[in-house]
């Protein structure tokens, strides 16, 4: 079991303090995070699984993996500015930081980060502030979550459609409007989709 050594990594990692941590939890003072920490308490499941959702991790991994031995072992991926849930935003293309992943998410290509600005794509569960982690590529299927470059270098995270003819860009919150692409524009390469959603680390 590595929870103890996990938790406290987890928590420098994120530059989160005890005080922090039990703050967010309810707990009155650090103590209850320390007793964790130091392996002379455990929490129960329902709080176990919070923990696990507060970090983005399943409860398996956080109790039996040695997270601290994945990153050694995993790949560094780097995060290319921001994109807007939303629109008109530029996603500058430069590495602003570096998020690490298994070898296994990193197999099959070419791979980055972004961060999300906006609140068009919450219904899916991607909130301003969070990750996501692309596939770069230039075609997605039929109801896949793309980034896609519009006109004027705006650059957009959508649920991609197609009909009739069409590239329908849906979010997934009501108050915004679909963006309807059409064909000619995707082949003329006006508008281009730069790659697939594979997951979202959702940051706190």
């Amino acid at each position: 079991m590595y929870f103890k050594e996990n938790l406290r990594y987890l928590r420098k990692k994120y530059h989160i303090t005890q005080n922090d941590l039990a703050e967010k939890f309810g707990y009155k003072s650090f103590t209850t995070i320390q007793k964790w920490e130091d392996g002379t308490s455990m929490p129960k499941m329902s709080i176990l699984q919070q923990l696990a959702d507060f970090f983005n991790l399943t409860i398996e991994r956080l109790i039996n993996q040695d997270l601290t031995r994945d990153e050694m072992s995993g790949v560094r991926v780097p995060v290319l500015g921001s994109v807007k849930a939303g629109y008109d935003h530029l996603a500058e293309q430069i590495v602003e930081d570096y998020e690490w992943v298994s070898p296994d998410e990193a197999r099959g290509g070419e791979y980055f980060y972004l961060d999300v600005v906006g609140d068009s794509m919450k219904n899916a569960r991607i909130e301003e502030g969070d990750r996501v982690y692309i596939h770069r590529q230039n075609s997605v299927d039929n109801g896949q979550i793309a980034v896609v470059l519009l006109e004027n270098d705006e650059v957009t995270l959508k649920r991609v459609f197609y009909k009739d003819g069409d590239m329908i860009l849906q979010p997934e919150n009501d108050a915004y409007e679909p963006i309807v692409v059409p064909l000619k524009d995707v082949m003329d390469r006006r508008v281009q989709i730069l790659g697939r959603l594979v997951h979202n680390k959702i940051r706190y």
